[in-house]
């Protein structure tokens, strides 16, 4: 499965490595790539990759980004941002409403317009369950209390919170796009959404391989963003550098070193992130360092990942 689409990964970017820890190499991106980059949340995209976003757009590379969901399962934040101790199902949508505003905000900071983004409005905090037990039944959010997205300006608002419907829309949207390079989060990520974000981008790049509508030689590169000990940071409060994590196995790890221009533009987008800030700031924050880490993983761990389904 995904051999031959995925074999190119290793090859573009490999490491050495040095004082028993992994080195980055260079990322190198095309001039003719059509990027794709999927976010489990609003905000996801900006702390990952926000930077590298900057740069192509400027460059004229085509770059998509596809929010999975609108971030409205976090009840301290909605108790925080609405003032509520007791968020209700409305509470919950008018949060992820907010947060999307915040997305379309944040990468106009990037150079990115509305046409170049897709909101699926699938559950907050229930990725997991789709893929696992709810892959052909409808699941319901504890939070919003709907089994299907109850954003009118979704990709499908109709579309039914099951783990086989998200895997069709991403079908649709790796058809319609035909990227060259998908970013997604890495599958060990300790967020279930995270994880299961790149299951589901998996299966999906898979089908649409089977089906023709995948672009030869598309290249597959993942981030972190949950997990022990990370961001791991090297160097002084002025010139932090995110330093590649050991120990994960199939990992191979690029970065792209910011100028400041576009360190500049990736902490005015993180900015926009209002609602997330108002809780998570130093987290958030750590992300706006000196360059940004991209990790290719090994096919066999994505073919694996593939069968399941």
């Amino acid at each position: 499965m995904m051999a031959c689409a995925l074999a190119v990964v290793a090859a573009a970017c490999s490491f050495r490595p040095a004082g028993g820890g992994p080195r980055a190499s260079a990322l190198r991106v095309s001039s003719g790539a059509r990027v794709l980059v999927f976010s489990p949340h609003p905000d996801d995209e900006t702390l990952a990759v926000g930077g590298l976003i900057h740069r192509l757009t400027k460059s004229g590379v085509p770059v998509r980004i596809v929010f999975i969901t609108n971030g409205d399962g976090y009840p301290h934040a909605v108790m925080e941002d609405l003032g509520t101790a007791h968020p209700t199902r409305a509470d919950y949508v008018a949060f992820g409403t907010l947060r999307q505003r915040e997305a379309i905000a944040a990468v106009r900071k990037l150079g990115l317009g509305g046409r170049n983004v897709r909101f699926l409005g699938f559950p907050d905090g229930g990725l997991a369950e789709l893929w696992r037990t709810h892959w052909a039944r409808p699941y319901v959010s504890p939070y919003t209390g709907t089994e299907h997205p109850p954003y009118h300006d979704t990709v499908d608002p109709y579309v039914e919170y099951e783990g086989r419907d998200l895997t069709v829309a991403m079908v649709k949207l790796l058809g319609d796009f035909r990227p060259t390079l998908v970013i997604m989060p890495h599958p060990n990520d300790r967020h279930p959404d995270h994880a299961s974000a790149s299951w589901f981008v998996t299966e999906a790049m898979q089908r649409a391989e089977t089906e023709g509508r995948l672009a030869a030689d598309v290249r597959v590169l993942t981030y972190l963003v949950h997990y022990p000990s990370w961001p791991k940071l090297t160097g002084p409060a002025a010139d932090r550098r995110l330093v590649p994590i050991a120990g994960l196995a199939g990992t191979v790890w690029s970065e792209a070193d910011l100028t400041p221009e576009e360190l500049t533009a990736k902490r005015a987008a993180l900015a926009e992130y209002k609602s997330q800030l108002g809780v998570m700031r130093g987290f958030l924050r750590s992300f706006a360092s000196e360059n940004e880490l991209l990790a290719a993983v090994d096919p066999q761990v994505l073919a694996r990942i593939a069968a399941v389904h």
